[in-house]
């Protein structure tokens, strides 16, 4: 299931987060976009547990996609393709017309993901 994140699911989103990059968001970025006005946040929970997460920031007809992540015990799941078909779905409703992501050249997994989903 997909909901909007929220601070109650941070505990979760940073274990996931530290296990996913070698230079991992601190509590601090997650707090700061939980509560910024702009940012369009989901999470995916299996068993009302948080297993992967997408953030990201609305300005004016843009999507900035900042961060996507999932639980390494789940990968492979579809999870990714999940989370951003429902960010598409959500974007397409309030009329955006770009999304822009930045992925490092070495993140092969992600670069796939975003590749199949036609980024």
């Amino acid at each position: 299931m997909i909901v909007s994140a929220s601070h109650e699911h941070l505990e979760p989103i940073l274990v996931i987060e530290r296990a996913s990059f070698s230079k991992p968001w601190t509590e601090y970025h997650f707090k700061s976009d939980l509560n910024n006005k702009i940012s369009i946040n989901w999470v995916y929970q299996k068993d009302d547990y948080v297993v992967g997460y997408l953030f990201g920031w609305h300005v004016m007809d843009e999507y900035h996609l900042n961060n996507i992540a999932v639980a390494d015990s789940f990968r492979g799941a579809g999870i990714g393709i999940h989370l951003l078909n429902n960010m598409e779905s959500y974007l397409r409703g309030i009329k955006v017309k770009s999304v822009f992501l930045e992925v490092s050249s070495g993140n092969l997994p992600a670069r796939k993901l975003y590749e199949k989903m036609g980024f």
